[in-house]
């Protein structure tokens, strides 16, 4: 069986996703298996996807195309390519994807956070905003309606994508995410070297994510300033700094106003933009690590905290609680209770070293091996119903 992955969407302007594709295709490589995996990349992401080793992999074709995965232009300019390559199948791990001339395709619909309106985002409404909005539905159901399967990555997504489309459960398949090896326990000296080169502080709290309105960032930063009234309170206490890091899109600026409103700038650090690579030497350095996300189709930064050996802090929504168990404080996204769990975290030594260690065993819970082996499961079953049919 000969099968696209349409990795296009590597890359920062989708961190998410392309993270979650490039897992996949780490996990292809590594584990068993007889099929041809065709991988369309835009040349800008060949350093990304080499370092993945399909390169040197004989099962694999590396296919470079210009076409981005946004715009119309996709639809007619690789249309030469589809029929070149003569696939079984085509996986398309984003909702903006090909529709004509392929053969039948799976999607990944990690989620159905469409764009931000006004009320969630602070901003105000404009003609652009309802188009956005228009637009990302009338692709979202062509997706939905022409995939042969659907992948998602929570059972909680695939309520949402039941119920918006009526779809019926033999349609979707729940296949959770992985951590790459390198997320694991930091030394001290590799802990300490990465502070000294961000400047941070020996003790710091970390939030690692986008700024997007449905991270309720705005929220952590009023939930930090209880927390910094305490800690002015004791004149002796080593500092403790929130860290707020990840790709920060312009637009969205209320974590950054909050904090200047609340006179916190001496106790928050932002962090954009982070290299992948010093990804874990900053998770296994903090002392705790907070997600407050009001929305996530699955949530890998605690999942790569939790591998890290990091305390976590996590939002009670979605499918947050699925990825976090039993290893982390579930709270709910608010203020109150996201200061109360975070002073309870800093000021409890035991607590930390528990959670600590489940958070280590639940981690090992997932491996993108094991998303790889499913994926190719979905693969088998949908080319084989193709033959059928």
């Amino acid at each position: 069986m000969r099968v696209v992955l349409d990795a296009r969407a590597i890359g920062p302007h989708f961190p998410g996703i392309g993270r979650a594709t490039l897992g996949l295709l780490r996990g292809l490589v590594s584990v068993e298996h007889d099929e041809q995996v065709v991988v369309v990349h835009n040349s800008a992401q060949w350093d990304l996807i080499e370092q993945t080793g399909a390169s040197k992999d004989g099962r694999f074709r590396l296919a470079a195309v210009e076409h981005p995965p946004l715009g119309m232009a996709q639809q007619w300019g690789l249309l030469g390519f589809k029929r070149a390559v003569r696939a079984n199948l085509w996986h398309a791990p984003y909702y903006l994807h090909p529709h004509f001339g392929l053969p039948p395709t799976v999607v990944t619909i990690g989620d159905l956070i469409g764009p931000s309106d006004a009320e969630t985002s602070g901003m105000r409404d404009t003609l652009v905003d309802a188009a956005r909005r228009l637009l990302w539905r009338m692709a979202m159901r062509l997706s939905v309606r022409g995939a042969a399967h659907i992948i998602t990555y929570s059972a909680s997504a695939r309520r949402e994508l039941e119920s918006a489309y009526a779809l019926p459960p033999n349609r979707i398949t729940v296949i959770p995410l992985g951590t790459d090896e390198h997320f694991q326990p930091q030394s001290c000296q590799t802990s300490a070297a990465l502070r000294a080169r961000y400047a941070l502080p020996e003790r710091y709290v970390l939030y690692l994510g986008s700024n997007k309105p449905h991270k309720n960032l705005r929220s952590l930063v009023e939930a930090w300033s209880m927390v910094a009234l305490g800690l002015r309170e004791e004149a002796g206490e080593v500092p403790l700094s929130l860290v707020i890091a990840g790709r920060e899109d312009p637009r969205f600026q209320s974590a950054r106003t909050r904090v200047a409103e609340l006179g916190l700038d001496r106790c928050v650090r932002f962090l954009p933009d982070v290299p992948d690579a010093d990804l874990p030497a900053l998770l296994g350095g903090a002392l705790v690590f907070v997600f407050p996300s009001l929305a996530e189709g699955f949530g890998l930064p605690p999942l790569e905290a939790m591998a890290c050996g990091t305390p976590v802090i996590a939002s009670d929504r979605d499918s947050i609680p699925e990825v976090v168990g039993d290893a982390g404080l579930l709270v709910e996204p608010r203020p109150p209770a996201l200061a109360a769990a975070l002073q309870r975290l800093i000021d409890d030594d035991g607590l930390r070293r528990e959670l600590s260690v489940r958070g280590l065993r639940r981690a090992a819970q997932f491996s993108w091996a094991s998303t790889a082996r499913a994926t190719l499961d979905v693969y088998r079953a949908v080319a084989g119903r193709g033959a059928d049919g």
